[in-house]
């Protein structure tokens, strides 16, 4: 009920703020592409039904490929209460949902097979970062059928995987004594905490530095179960002398519940312990598998103050 009435509130107040000329549902309906291929966001939207019953499903800029955001309802609205839908609609909204941020999706038809969306991020995590507003044009896409069967199954979709990063500048960033805690930042932006561990904190800094790693990644904020640091959108490469990691495969690595706590293991060796939290520990899978990882990475063993993981 609070995703549709945020839903459809900014879209009627999107509506009444900008004059739309006469369109038509069908004019939104379809598969489309971001004509930008360098956008950051949402690079596909497919929308699809009709007035009773329509879905959108987008998927977001992510490496090596696009992240699937997944299928959510969506609604349509007509030119005006009396109007009837499918003839006059004049936008599209949805609402994409994860543990750490709501993201409304209104789309308008722009005319030559053409749509512009204007999205809107909310983040609900308490991570202080700002809410904001981007706009994307897409352009349909023809739906090409086959001319004979392929053989074989159909292969079944991978999991929707929406990561949760945030990115600094690894040349910028410092080992600081905030009252007391050693912490790492940048500029005014805290990324890790230390306690009274000095020498760790700046071990720590040495890791970041060496491999230029320039986004910190979360499962399970406000209280992640499980975090990686990127390289450019890409795993960590290469070996920094002295480093403490042990190595796993990540073609043979599973999910099993061992004694009521869900875990990541490889063969006979648990590698990640999540409690409870079954869902994050097969984000976590996910994760692992998409960027390669083979070492588990420590500074401050055997009670760690900083993990990281690199190929």
């Amino acid at each position: 009920m609070k995703r549709t009435i945020f839903s459809s509130t900014l879209a009627f107040l999107f509506l009444l703020c900008h004059s739309i000329s006469f369109a038509a549902l069908n004019q939104m309906t379809g598969n489309w592409k971001n004509t930008d291929p360098n956008t950051r966001g949402i690079t596909t939207l497919v929308i699809d039904g009709n007035a009773n019953n329509l879905s959108m499903h987008a998927w977001g800029k992510c490496h090596p490929q696009d992240c699937d955001w997944g299928e959510v309802d969506a609604y349509a609205y007509a030119s005006n209460v009396s109007a009837p839908v499918n003839p006059t609609a004049q936008a599209v909204s949805a609402v994409f949902s994860t543990a750490f941020s709501q993201t409304l999706v209104i789309v308008k038809p722009a005319g030559n097979n053409m749509i512009r969306a204007e999205v809107f991020t909310r983040f609900t995590d308490r991570s202080n970062r700002s809410d904001y507003k981007e706009t994307y044009t897409f352009r349909r896409q023809l739906r090409l059928m086959p001319m004979r069967p392929v053989p074989g199954p159909m292969p079944m979709p991978g999991p929707m995987l929406r990561e949760d990063c945030l990115s600094f500048n690894p040349a910028s960033t410092t080992v600081r004594n905030i009252n007391g805690n050693w912490t790492i930042a940048d500029g005014n932006h805290l990324l890790f905490s230390f306690g009274d561990k000095r020498v760790e904190a700046l071990n720590a800094l040495k890791v970041i530095k060496y491999y230029r790693m320039d986004s910190s990644c979360f499962v399970g904020r406000p209280d992640p179960s499980f975090r990686y640091l990127l390289v450019n959108g890409n795993a960590p490469q290469g070996s920094m002398p002295g480093e403490d990691c042990v190595s796993f495969n990540p073609n043979t690595i599973e999910v099993k519940n061992i004694g009521g706590r869900w875990k990541i293991v490889d063969g006979s060796h648990w590698i990640f312990d999540f409690g409870d939290k079954e869902s994050e520990a097969r984000t976590a899978f996910t994760i692992i598998r998409k960027y390669g990882f083979t070492r588990s990475c420590f500074v401050g063993r055997p009670n760690p103050s900083f993990n990281y993981l690199r190929k």
